[in-house]
């Protein structure tokens, strides 16, 4: 694709939502003292959208990604004296937060918008003014995993199209496969040192919107369950982490660098990874996976897992 033709995507991105959004005022960036005012909104508005990973909403305030709408006399006339005399008093009409770690993707991590006839043209006008941000940060597509469908007729007319699924599989047997030893792996739990090399892992295995960040790693550490990697003649391979749900377990993550997939790998940390659920008393076991994530799948189902019928649908834009 030439340099033009990606200049003209650009603004022709831009200028949609800008156009979308005509009108709209009183747009300023989030800041740490209003999080008890985006906590009452996101749980008061009528639409709301919190991105399923290990971030708080407040953990994206202070960023210039951050973004809210301020109600004043009922309306937004964006009156920025009263914005600075009233600023912890103000309600809050809207707020978007996108984020990405790492880039050169983002995801859609915090929306929220009180019903009113202007809501699409509010949440046009959020993506407007955080575009220059993400050219900075090289953010090249964005995403917005649809948990709830609120979202969809809006942002089809900002440019957004549906790229993928996100599947739920559940465990329905305790029964692990036989399997072959592999000469050389040992599976251990992760170390500090291991992070990094992690990251890497993600970076050859997947596609840029679904990476994990050495932050991302070390926030999923902290929830664990489990955490462990696989280490090939002392190379590490792959790695698993699952965490505790109320029901039992959910498998958050399983990678394997592409080198060393199809050797069998992934198959023995999966029967690691389910002996551990089983020594615990874990009978009900959840994983996402991609709905275009035939090998994982593969895996999965020698495991056992099945899918239950819940899907959410992943829209994504170049920007």
């Amino acid at each position: 694709m030439s340099l033009r033709v990606v200049y003209n995507s650009v603004m022709e991105i831009a200028n949609q939502w800008t156009n979308a959004g005509e009108g709209i005022s009183g747009i300023r960036n989030g800041r740490r003292d209003d999080a008890r005012v985006i906590t009452n909104l996101l749980r008061e508005a009528t639409y709301a959208h919190l991105h399923a990973d290990w971030h708080y909403p407040g953990d994206w305030l202070g960023s210039p990604g951050f973004v809210v709408v301020e109600t004043l006399d009922n309306g937004l006339d964006g009156h920025p004296l009263t914005s600075r005399l009233l600023s912890s008093q103000l309600d809050l009409q809207a707020c978007l937060a996108v984020a990405a770690d790492p880039p050169p993707a983002a995801w859609v991590r915090v929306a929220a918008l009180s019903k009113t006839h202007h809501s699409p043209q509010i949440l046009a006008a959020m993506f407007a003014s955080i575009l220059d941000f993400l050219h900075q940060e090289s953010v090249t597509q964005l995403a917005w995993l649809l948990i709830e469908s609120w979202p969809e007729a809006w942002i089809s007319n900002l440019g957004f199209e549906q790229c993928n699924f996100v599947e739920t599989f559940v465990m329905e047997t305790n029964d692990i496969p036989e399997v072959e030893a592999l000469p050389g792996l040992l599976i251990r739990p992760v170390q500090d040192a291991d992070l990094k090399l992690l990251e890497r892992i993600e970076e050859d295995a997947f596609d840029p919107f679904w990476r994990h960040s050495v932050t991302g790693l070390v926030l999923a550490r902290r929830h664990a369950l489990s955490f462990d990697v696989a280490e090939l003649d002392g190379k590490v391979v792959g790695f698993q982490f699952s965490t505790p749900v109320p029901s039992g377990a959910h498998l958050a993550r399983m990678t394997i660098d592409p080198t060393f997939q199809g050797s069998g790998i992934g198959t023995l940390l999966m029967a690691k990874t389910c002996d551990g659920y089983r020594r615990q008393g874990i009978k009900n076991v959840t994983l996402n996976t991609q709905a275009d994530n035939h090998a994982s799948r593969r895996l999965y189902h020698r495991f056992g897992f099945r899918p239950n019928g819940q899907r959410f649908p992943v829209w994504k834009v170049d920007i």
